[in-house]
C-alpha cells in the first residue's frame, strides 16, 4: 500500500513540475543574449540647396488675332497733314497759339483739286509751301473783324484765320513805302490804294499786311499808287495799344513782284 502511494505522490509531484514550468516557445535561456532593439532610423542629411538663380524667359511672340494677346497702349494718331486728306474728308489742322486771341473753331474740307474749303464759304488755294504758296483773298483777311475786335471786349480769332500763321502765302494788293528813305527793307500791303499820306483811303489792320522785304529795294516813286505781290512767310501777331488794334497781319522774308 505505501508503495501506491509512494507512486501516487511521485506522478502528483511530476505533475506539479510540469504545470509549473513555462510553454516551449517562451521559454528563455538565463545565459541568452537580450534580443536586439532596431536601431532608429537616421535622418537622411541632405546638402544645401543652391540659391536659385531667377531666369528670365524667352519672349514668345503671341499672334495679335489671339485672344490672350496683351493690349499695347493706345497711341493717339497724329493728324493728317493737309495733303494727306482724302478728298472731300474734313480734317482739323495743327493751330498755333495766337497771343492776345482765343481761336474759335473752324471747318475744313479738302477738295478733288488740292485746295481746302473753309466753313463753307472760302476757299484756300496751294500747299503753304515755297514751292505752291497759299493764295489767299483780302475779303478772307478782312473776315477776321466779325468776331475779333479788342476794343469791344472780343478777342476770339477765327481758327481759319490762325491757320494762315507759319505757312507760306501769296497775296497781292497796293504797295506804300516810307516817304524819306532813299531805300527800304519794309513796305505795307493793303487792299486799297493809298499813297502813304493824302491820296486814298489809310488801311485799318485787318486789309494790310506789314511786309519785311528779304533784300532791300530802292527807286519808287513818293506819292504815287503801286501795285504788286508779295509772297512769304504769313504771321498772324495782334498788336494792341490799350485794346485798339494796330496791326494784325506780317509778312516775313517776302518776295516783291511788281510785274503783274
Amino acid at each position: 500500500m505505501k508503495t501506491i502511494w509512494t507512486i501516487v505522490a511521485i506522478l502528483l509531484l511530476l505533475g506539479t513540475v510540469v504545470l509549473m514550468q513555462p510553454p516551449e516557445e517562451t521559454a528563455r535561456s538565463p545565459l541568452a543574449a537580450p534580443p536586439e532593439i532596431p536601431a532608429s532610423p537616421q535622418p537622411e542629411l541632405k546638402a544645401p540647396a543652391a540659391p536659385a538663380v531667377a531666369m528670365t524667359p524667352a519672349p514668345v511672340p503671341v499672334p495679335a488675332s489671339t485672344s490672350s494677346a496683351k493690349k499695347q497702349p493706345s497711341v493717339e494718331p497724329a493728324r493728317p497733314a493737309p495733303e494727306q486728306v482724302a478728298a472731300g474728308a474734313a480734317f482739323e489742322p495743327e493751330l498755333p497759339t495766337i497771343t492776345q486771341a482765343e481761336l474759335l473753331p473752324s471747318k475744313f474740307v479738302k477738295l478733288a483739286d488740292g485746295s481746302i474749303a473753309v466753313d463753307d464759304a472760302w476757299t484756300i488755294r496751294g500747299a503753304g509751301t515755297e514751292e505752291a504758296p497759299y493764295e489767299v483773298s483780302w475779303e478772307f483777311l478782312s473776315s477776321a473783324q466779325e468776331d475779333y475786335m479788342p476794343r469791344l471786349g472780343e478777342k476770339k480769332l477765327p481758327a481759319r484765320i490762325a491757320f494762315l500763321s507759319g505757312k507760306r502765302v501769296r497775296i497781292a494788293g497796293y504797295l506804300a513805302f516810307p516817304l524819306v528813305a532813299p531805300t527800304s527793307s519794309e513796305c505795307l500791303l493793303m487792299l486799297n490804294q493809298w499813297d502813304g499820306c493824302c491820296i486814298g483811303i489809310p488801311p485799318t489792320p485787318y486789309d494790310a499786311v506789314e511786309v519785311k522785304l528779304a533784300a532791300e529795294i530802292k527807286g519808287w516813286k513818293r506819292h504815287t499808287i503801286n501795285f504788286g505781290s508779295i509772297e512769304g512767310t504769313f504771321r498772324v501777331e495782334p498788336y494792341l495799344v490799350e485794346n485798339w488794334l494796330v496791326g494784325l497781319y506780317l509778312i516775313e522774308g517776302a518776295k516783291l513782284d511788281t510785274e503783274l
